[in-house]
């Protein structure tokens, strides 16, 4: 997964990540919207899981080139 760009805002509690994934769409949406996936994908083994209240909504168009 090689990460184009982060940002965040503090203020907001927002940050947004821009990647290139080797996998289509639905199946990167779904790595980070479920919960037992995440707790998988996110962080060290053994570390604490992403909080419950994380959201998750896309915000970019897809691109294919």
């Amino acid at each position: 997964m090689p990460v184009i760009d982060i940002t965040s805002d503090p203020e907001k509690l927002t940050m947004n990540i821009v990647a290139d994934f080797a996998a289509p769409p639905e199946r990167v949406w779904s790595v980070f919207t479920d919960p037992r996936q995440l707790e998988r994908f996110w962080g060290p083994p053994g570390g604490p899981p992403p909080s419950p209240g994380s959201s998750s909504r896309p915000a970019a168009s897809r691109s294919t080139g």
